[in-house]
């Protein structure tokens, strides 16, 4: 049986504007991040999507999207899934991308050692494992149906390199506008349909681009 996956990362944040790093962090969405959400719920209301579950993480952001796509499926139950969350930084989250990058070299040390954690958080491979887990297990909960998953930049992007190209090494290439729509259907292997599509936010307007 083919099961249908619709991946969707959360709408726009401030910490997504100022290009600071959220990761657990758990932060609402600003007024620009609702109304995508509520253009993706039209949409998803449009085209009759058969979503028959919600699958989100927890942290309020994603929560807040899923909950507004939830009122424009009839109500579709929003199940919480606490290894959808976002990367966690430990000590480093709140900084920006430029000091991830330029001072700490987070994305350098994480290419040379998957183990690597910042002070108290976690590796790039405990945080892609427990990603593929969970999803592979809601895949397995619900073969037939139609799901979504409601997550975050870069949950959504190592999620995607690990299913498509079994490396989560590569997630620069999967990395998703906000309040996007993805969809992959699994028979049984996982294949790609679209990827990041924003045609929904033409009178909303998108940062164009992940922080």
């Amino acid at each position: 049986m083919k099961t249908t996956l619709y991946l969707i990362r959360h709408g726009e944040t401030d910490a997504n504007v100022a290009g600071m790093w959220q990761g657990s962090t758990d932060s609402p969405l600003n007024t620009r991040g609702k109304a995508q959400a509520k253009a993706l719920a039209q949409r998803l209301a449009n085209e009759k999507l058969p979503i028959a579950v919600i699958y989100s993480s927890p942290l309020q952001r994603a929560q807040q999207t899923a909950k507004i796509l939830a009122q424009a499926l009839a109500n579709a139950p929003i199940i919480l899934d606490a290894n959808l969350a976002e990367f966690h930084l430990g000590e480093w989250e709140g900084l920006s991308y430029e000091t991830l990058r330029e001072e700490k070299q987070l994305w350098k040390k994480m290419a040379e050692n998957p183990d690597f954690a910042p002070p108290g958080g976690e590796s790039a491979r405990a945080f892609a494992m427990r990603l593929l887990n969970s999803v592979q297990t809601i895949v397995e909960k619900h073969q037939g149906k139609h799901i979504a998953v409601v997550g975050h930049g870069g949950a959504m992007a190592t999620l995607l390199s690990m299913l498509i190209d079994r490396d989560g090494s590569r997630w620069r290439d999967y990395l998703m506008a906000n309040a996007s729509l993805t969809k992959l259907v699994f028979d049984p292997a996982p294949r790609l349909i679209y990827f990041s599509d924003i045609s929904h936010l033409h009178d909303v307007g998108n940062l164009g681009e992940w922080r």
